[in-house]
């Protein structure tokens, strides 16, 4: 709740200079891109690091009442950056999130909103494919507006990787997730409007004036109601802390496998993985 000392947020800690993310205010509204075209806006460790802060910064800045992210060019996130990930494995360490010495240590990366349990508003503008830990950060925004040749899907077991499939499990339509999960299929934006999974579906070049018209209605209403409706809207699709710590460990036990070293390979020089179940 609300605390009874005024906020002592000053402007000046909006974090700038990001090199992966594009981080801007207008009005009440905060507008996060992921800028890394050039990988279709994978994550590595950077850029997860860059967007914690954003969040972070959405949360403390009392002006701000709702954010709206995208990303640049083709690509919403294609997910973790697993040519990133391979060539950590090739010289045998793991990445820098992923390993406990390192400061930027946070297993699963740390660059989802729920990670620094922010508790405002975002809106996602699912500019194009949304894969992965792309799809998981599209679906921590409770309101998704779609452009119409954007499709969503999940690909971790796709290179021996294992994900946050739970989480998929809660938030979308049992069927459509086991379908994105174990056959690493795709739903198209017609999909996943009509199973309920987006808002909106609109041309690219609408994409962001619907985001800001929604974007525009929550700012009508009392900041402080609506945070509390974020609230619960976490809550609501809370699982127990005995899951989670077991989801956590299932996912981390896969990623120190042969499979998963073999996965990561196969990606980066563009071939089939050849699976020896280890």
């Amino acid at each position: 709740m609300p605390s009874r000392y005024a906020s002592n947020y000053d402007p000046s800690m909006m974090p700038k200079d990001l090199e992966h993310v594009i981080y801007r205010k207008k009005g009440h509204v905060a507008y996060v891109t992921i800028n890394r075209p050039e990988r279709r806006n994978a994550l590595h460790s950077y850029a997860y690091a860059e967007l914690r802060s954003c969040w972070r910064d959405i949360g403390m800045d009392p002006d701000i009442y709702v954010g709206i992210v995208t990303g640049a060019g083709h690509a919403f996130c294609s997910g973790r950056d697993v040519k990133f990930l391979a060539e950590h494995q090739a010289q045998n360490k793991p990445t820098p999130h992923e390993d406990p010495t390192n400061p930027l240590y946070h297993w699963g990366g740390g660059g989802q909103p729920s990670d620094v349990n922010l508790e405002k508003p975002l809106i996602a503008a699912i500019n194009g494919y949304a894969v992965a830990v792309g799809l998981s950060l599209a679906l921590q925004c409770p309101l998704r507006v779609m452009a119409d040749d954007a499709w969503i899907g999940d690909t971790h077991t796709k290179v021996g990787r294992l994900g946050s499939a739970h989480n998929l499990y809660e938030m979308l339509p049992r069927t459509a997730a086991a379908y994105l999960t174990l056959c690493n299929g795709r739903l198209s934006a017609q999909e996943c409007l009509q199973l309920g999974i987006v808002n909106k579906v609109v041309p690219k070049d609408q994409l962001i004036p619907a985001a800001e018209q929604l974007a525009a209605m929550i700012c009508e209403n009392s900041p402080l109601a609506v945070q509390a409706a974020v609230r619960l809207y976490r809550l609501s699709a809370a699982f127990p802390p005995s899951l989670t710590a077991y989801a956590r460990h299932l996912d981390q036990e896969i990623a120190e496998t042969d499979d998963c070293f073999e996965g990561s390979r196969a990606f980066k020089e563009k071939r089939k993985p050849v699976w020896k179940m280890k």
